[in-house]
């Protein structure tokens, strides 16, 4: 059985191009910082060129939204749950990389670049080093005028919710103030992503963010994005002070009590004709997940993570995108606040056991089956997956490239 996408996400799509032998001395040849990542002219160098003529090279969709899509169509029981917008190359690597993300389930609706190539991330893996050097290409570049190419339309008026990551708003305001538009007058939920330390450090971003903040449905980020953002505002906006306090109280939980969180309050300009409402979602690596639902009234909601076997965690990247999967998945299914946050430990604690954004081979047997508002009902399978764990680890030296 085949259905409409209930999810649609825009990001910036990457393929991810894994040496795992004989990558010895390209850090040194290529200059690159060595067990990080890093954004560099791969076709420029000739890196690209020299990796991509070896036979032993292993292939797989990475890019935030990418990895989010991906796994909650993992989550999902139907294939083509979600849909997958954004820049493509058109050449040997898009055709691969669009492939890939179809083969799992996912459909998509790429705007294709003539002029730039797919973006890809080129990871020289040797022992526990993982070196990566990213190209954006392509990826970087999504108008206004792409977003309504084709069937795209269509695909945005049938979904439940809009996934749009912030790497893709740092270069394409426009086409994000048009589709957190198109939510609002479609009332469709519209989700935002913060995703790095460092664009929340430029002021231009930020600016945008503030622009988007009023149609923004659900807002994810960790703890040093939401405070770098706001230590960004702080020290180059003029704006008020109480937007500030408020913003900054909510997130270290200080004296919230006392505050008027009213979402006027946080975006100073409320959008709709009805009192608008904001869910805010912060995590901490281990530390339990705050979830403030701001509105007439501020609730919270924290939700311990519970711990897994050190030796049971292979790979952190990706974690914070299967987080929101996840998240989405349940709240698709009209689950509680706390039900979506439990999911989404759930989801990130499967995925942080595989290698890199690897799809496990089998179908998820979850603990928890969503039974609607009220919340979720656990499964007979709860009890195998309650061990201690290391919650979702969002920050990674992967938040370092713009995917």
């Amino acid at each position: 059985m085949t259905a409409s996408p209930v999810l649609a996400a825009f990001g910036n799509p990457l393929l991810d191009i894994i040496v795992r032998e004989g990558c010895e001395g390209l850090v040194e040849k290529y200059g690159l910082a060595r067990n990080i990542a890093q954004e560099v002219d791969t076709i420029k160098t000739g890196l690209h060129a020299e990796v991509t003529q070896r036979s032993n090279l292993e292939y797989s969709g990475g890019g935030c939204a990418l990895n989010t899509v991906r796994v909650f169509q993992w989550l999902s029981p139907t294939p083509n749950s979600a849909v997958f917008l954004g820049g493509l190359g058109k050449d040997d690597s898009g055709a691969v990389l669009e492939s890939l993300v179809n083969s799992d389930a996912v459909l998509t609706a790429f705007a294709k670049q003539d002029d730039l190539p797919t973006g890809h991330c080129i990871a020289l893996v040797e022992g526990a080093e993982r070196t990566l050097a990213a190209n954006l290409g392509a990826a970087n570049k999504f108008s206004a005028e792409d977003l309504w190419q084709g069937n795209n339309r269509t695909l945005l008026e049938g979904a439940k919710v809009i996934y749009v990551e912030g790497y893709f708003l740092s270069h394409s305001p426009e086409a994000a103030m048009e589709l957190a538009r198109f939510a609002q007058k479609h009332r469709i939920t519209f989700v935002f992503n913060l995703c790095g330390e460092y664009v929340c450090e430029d002021i231009t971003y930020v600016e945008n963010v503030l622009a988007i903040l009023p149609f923004i449905d659900i807002l994810f980020g960790n703890l040093s994005e939401f405070e770098v953002f706001i230590d960004t505002i702080e020290a180059k906006l003029e704006t008020s002070s109480s937007v500030i306090r408020n913003l900054r109280a909510m997130i270290r939980s200080e004296g919230v009590e006392n505050l008027d969180m009213k979402i006027e309050n946080i975006c100073e300009s409320p959008v709709r004709s009805k009192p608008k409402s904001l869910i805010a979602v912060v995590t901490e690596g281990c530390e339990p997940v705050q979830c403030y639902s701001i509105g007439e009234r501020l609730k919270t909601v924290s939700v311990d993570v519970p711990r897994l076997p050190q030796a049971a965690v292979k790979d952190t990247i990706g974690a914070g995108d299967s987080f929101i999967a996840g998240f989405i998945f349940v709240l698709l299914r009209e689950g509680s606040l706390r039900s979506c946050i439990e999911y989404a430990i759930w989801t990130a604690q499967k995925m942080i056991q595989q290698v890199g954004v690897t799809l496990p081979k089998s179908k998820p047997e979850p603990p928890m089956l969503p039974m609607g508002k009220k919340g979720m009902k656990r499964s007979a399978s709860c009890s195998q997956d309650s061990n201690p764990g290391i919650g979702p680890v969002v920050p990674t030296e992967r938040a370092k490239i713009r995917s």
